[in-house]
């Protein structure tokens, strides 16, 4: 499976049509448009931090990425008459780079207009599928214990999960049966 031309159309529970992609280079002001979307909670449960203005080296760091030790994947919701807008996105981290026994670790975020759609479970199958493929049996997070959308995403994945808190916050490992 080669990760960089990864695509699959999924379905908002609200019905609405968006295609799961693998990033590309030339998202970077897509990236940089979804980024201004976002809301400073939103970015501080995803980064742990308050965080300024992306520099032309963030923005490359999450488009230009190498698909072999990071996979990044975003939603894009087609606009009529307009390029499409990422709505998300998720990656995974090889701990490891060239020893998938060590596992990887996941991350993601969800402009909240359209948290409660369904995407971090989807995205996190989506991952999983790569992960899989490239013989990946567990991935990690470390979530702050607040976040609790992205908690319960965990939860309801279907995979064995355990969290375990530490100080300011909750360390997930995700099994991925193969």
């Amino acid at each position: 499976m080669d990760a960089s031309t990864y695509s699959a159309p999924e379905t908002l529970r609200d019905g609405r049509a968006v295609t799961i992609r693998a990033i590309r280079a030339s998202d970077k002001q897509a990236m940089l448009d979804a980024f201004h979307g976002l809301e400073a909670q939103t970015i501080y449960l995803r980064l742990f931090t308050a965080h300024g203005e992306p520099s032309e080296q963030t923005l490359r760091e999450w488009t230009e990425v190498d698909f072999d030790k990071l996979v990044r994947l975003v939603v894009c919701l087609p606009r009529p008459g307009a390029d499409e807008q990422i709505i998300g996105g998720a990656s995974f981290a090889m701990l490891e780079p060239g020893n998938p026994a060590a596992g990887a670790e996941v991350s993601f975020t969800i402009e909240e207009d359209f948290q409660g759609q369904g995407l971090g479970g989807k995205l996190l199958a989506h991952l999983a599928r790569i992960a899989r493929a490239r013989g990946i049996r567990h991935f990690v997070a470390e979530v702050l214990p607040e976040n609790h959308p992205m908690l319960a995403v965990f939860e309801r994945s279907g995979l064995p999960t355990t969290l375990q808190r530490g100080e300011g916050v909750v360390h997930v490992n995700m099994l991925l049966p193969g």
